[in-house]
């Protein structure tokens, strides 16, 4: 069992123990890993997740694996959570995710696009 959460991606870290005379040595901090089975709705199917509280509480926020899956892209997510998406695309008969960027965002317009509109807009209300 890997101790890495399956939801957050969060896993050990490795830091210092300090005494009082700040004498170092090393030390490992776990993440708080439980392991929880949740039903997606629309596969019809039980995932048993290791997940942290913190991913615990993100599914909650979202409303379910179902909602959260959805709502990220597929480079955003672990790849467990990546592998339930695709199963999902598919049993809706969309395509799976190919690349990483599923999400092409609009093109900023150049500045001085942005001010002959402004300009235009002060000149007809000047008029």
């Amino acid at each position: 069992m890997s101790k890495e959460c399956q939801v957050t991606g969060k896993k050990t870290e490795v830091g210092n123990n300090r005494s009082h005379a700040n004498n170092a040595t090393k030390r490992t901090f776990k993440a708080n890993l439980q392991r929880l089975r949740f039903k997606s709705d629309l596969l019809g199917k039980e995932f048993t997740l290791s997940i942290s509280t913190n991913g615990l509480r993100t599914l909650i926020k979202h409303g379910g694996i179902d909602a959260f899956v959805a709502s990220k892209p597929v480079s955003r997510l672990t790849k467990t959570m990546a592998e339930i998406k695709t199963a999902i695309a598919k049993k809706l008969g969309g395509d799976a995710p190919k690349s990483t960027k599923t999400i092409i965002r609009a093109k900023k317009p150049s500045r001085s696009a942005r001010l002959i509109k402004k300009t235009t807009a002060r000149s007809t209300t000047a008029a």
